[in-house]
């Protein structure tokens, strides 16, 4: 059986599993948005348009920037979708085990609302690829693991368990894939014991 363990955040992660061994973790795939664009408008000099004298751009005016685009985060549900289906001729069974949101104590209302929407779009991801799929609230998991909300916890107790850094090279945690390991972790030991 192949198992993906999910960290449904747009800085969670993937983890993947085969009979029960751990492959690897990857961050969770997101592609940037444009959702409103740059306005520029004519560069004036003394009420005259100036244009370019060399260059590439030559002939054209010029520009100024008067507000930069909005971007938006979103998960990359194709690339998702592909990591779903690499593996589908090879074994039978392919399960995902998604990390479902929590209450949300603290959090906007604008962050609340997008994990949910991620949630929704993996549930629907998943149910499309064909695979079966499940969910767990992170308090469950973290408390059969023995541990806290401390995403530095979660990290150390991951590298122990899998023998891997969870961290990059300049030391910041990778907190997204070590809990999506952890998840795999505890579907394999707890789930339906």
């Amino acid at each position: 059986m192949i198992l993906y363990s999910i960290d449904i955040g747009l800085s969670g992660g993937i983890s993947k599993f085969v009979n029960g061994v751990y492959q690897y973790s990857i961050d969770m795939p997101v592609d940037k948005i444009e959702v409103k664009k740059a306005k520029y408008k004519l560069d004036l000099l003394n009420g005259k348009k100036q244009f370019y004298k060399s260059g590439s751009q030559k002939g054209q005016p010029k520009m100024k920037q008067i507000s930069p685009a909005e971007y938006r985060t979103e998960l990359n549900l194709f690339k998702i979708m592909d990591i779903f289906k690499e593996s589908d001729s090879k074994y039978e069974k392919i399960f995902v085990i998604l990390e479902s949101p929590a209450k949300s104590i603290g959090n906007s209302a604008r962050t609340t609302a997008t994990t949910n929407r991620n949630f929704g779009k993996l549930l629907a991801t998943a149910e499309l690829s064909g695979a079966d799929f499940d969910s767990v609230v992170p308090n469950k998991w973290k408390k059969d693991l023995s541990l806290t909300k401390d995403k530095k916890e979660c990290v150390e107790f991951a590298e122990k368990e899998f023998g891997i850094t969870f961290r990059t090279k300049g030391g910041r945690l990778l907190d997204g894939q070590a809990e999506s390991a952890l998840i795999g972790k505890w579907f394999i030991n707890f789930y339906n014991k």
